[in-house]
């Protein structure tokens, strides 16, 4: 009975979490620079509404909302993968330095390669290599007879912190597209097209499930090493796999919007507060709580001062550093306590 109840009590917060999405989604199409009304919303799907306004809707707000959905969905999935697998709270893909890499990778791409032989997919490309690369790092870099975490998040935040550094000194270097660099270094949906929507939207839509199948496998890494081991689960062909899955997410999400930060580390968190009973839940709900993160911060970015726009990345950081601080402190305490 217990059961039942918790998965009904599950599936009505995931009923909550769309509901709030959707709310989210209509206020980002009425907002920003032109704010458009509901009347003139619902004429946009008709052939009697503006021309103009339907440009509006249909060639920026749309392909922006559905991007942030994407976006926060894939951060928030990649956090929960690498916490579980890890068996750290404090991994995300912006205190593993998949962020940085990758925003270094697709920087890389933008002002060292000629012009006539970039492209979408090159830098997608470019930006998994510098992901994947920056996770390795840390990784290596932290590893003292096993992963500390405390260890792991100040060692990804010194990594990120270098590769932010590498890309502010070829921006210095170059004079060409740093604006694009700026955009990307702040997380920003401004100025994205659907061109960005269908790079971005076949990684989510295959990894994405691909990660809720191998929720079971997922909730083993809860166990020890040897429980899990006992269960059949080859641990180290399973983490590998996963940390790719990570790093895919990750670095793909990067390479559209930019560095966004904190919503991969906070989304996990939320989503295991909210709902039980495993990955199974976890998964979906992670995803939710990221896409409405991203819904929520590119609201506020645009009606704080219209017509300008604060970076969807800044938004993120303002809410989720504080959580990141009380994250590391519990950890803290915990690791003192037990010590």
């Amino acid at each position: 009975m217990s059961h039942l109840i918790g998965k009904k009590r599950n599936v009505m917060i995931m009923i909550g979490l769309i509901a709030i999405a959707f709310v989210l989604i209509m206020i980002s199409i009425q907002v920003g620079a032109v704010d458009i009304s509901w009347q003139d919303i619902g004429r946009a799907f008709t052939q009697y509404g503006d021309a103009d306004l339907a440009y509006i809707i249909f060639h920026y707000r749309l392909p922006r909302i559905i991007l942030a959905i994407l976006v926060g969905s894939g951060l928030a999935v990649s956090g929960l993968v690498a916490q579980s697998i890890l068996r750290n709270p404090l991994a995300a893909p912006d205190t593993l330095g998949i962020s940085a890499g990758a925003a270094l990778g697709a920087v890389c791409t933008v002002l060292l390669l000629p012009v006539d032989i970039q492209s979408t997919w090159l830098t997608s490309l470019t930006a998994f290599v510098g992901g994947a690369l920056g996770a390795f790092c840390v990784y290596l870099l932290s590893y003292r007879n096993g992963v500390d975490p405390v260890r792991l998040a100040l060692v990804g935040i010194a990594v990120s912190a270098c590769g932010s550094t590498l890309v502010q000194l070829l921006i210095t270097q170059s004079s060409a597209n740093t604006n694009t660099v700026l955009l990307w270094l702040n997380g920003s949906l401004w100025g994205r097209n659907w061109e960005q929507v269908m790079q971005l939207a076949p990684i989510i839509l295959i990894i994405v499930p691909i990660v809720w199948i191998l929720a079971k496998s997922i909730d083993i890494f809860g166990l020890s090493e040897e429980s899990s081991k006992g269960l059949g689960l080859r641990i180290e062909w399973m983490r590998a796999m996963l940390l790719l899955l990570t790093v895919i997410l990750a670095s793909g999400s990067v390479a559209v919007v930019g560095m966004v930060g904190f919503v991969g580390l906070v989304s996990p968190h939320i989503a295991r507060r909210l709902v039980s009973g495993g990955h199974r839940y976890f998964v979906p709900v992670a995803a939710l709580v990221g896409a409405i993160m991203m819904l929520l911060a590119d609201v506020i970015g645009r009606v704080l001062a219209p017509p300008l726009e604060f970076p969807v990345g800044l938004v993120t950081s303002v809410i989720g550093a504080p959580y990141f601080l009380f994250l590391l402190w519990r950890e803290y305490k915990s690791k003192n306590r037990t010590g």
